[in-house]
């Protein structure tokens, strides 16, 4: 499989959103828990398992991408 790189377009704009995002969610959960920065690390961990190629679900998400008739 080929490396696969965002454009810069795609940097500056679906990929910074999704960040913003994503810190703006974490920054609200750590608040609304008062848990320290290490929850949130290991939090984060859990959800980067999901996206391994060897868990199910990117297996799951490949199987889609490979078969979208079948879904």
């Amino acid at each position: 499989m080929d490396k696969w790189k965002p454009t810069k377009e795609q940097q500056l704009g679906e990929i910074a959103r999704s960040f913003d995002i994503f810190i703006d969610e974490l920054n609200e959960l750590q608040e609304g828990l008062s848990c320290p920065d290490e929850f949130i690390y290991n939090f984060l961990e859990v959800i980067q398992t999901r996206w391994s190629s060897k868990s199910c679900h990117a297996k799951v998400r490949q199987h889609k991408r490979d078969n979208p008739d079948s879904y």
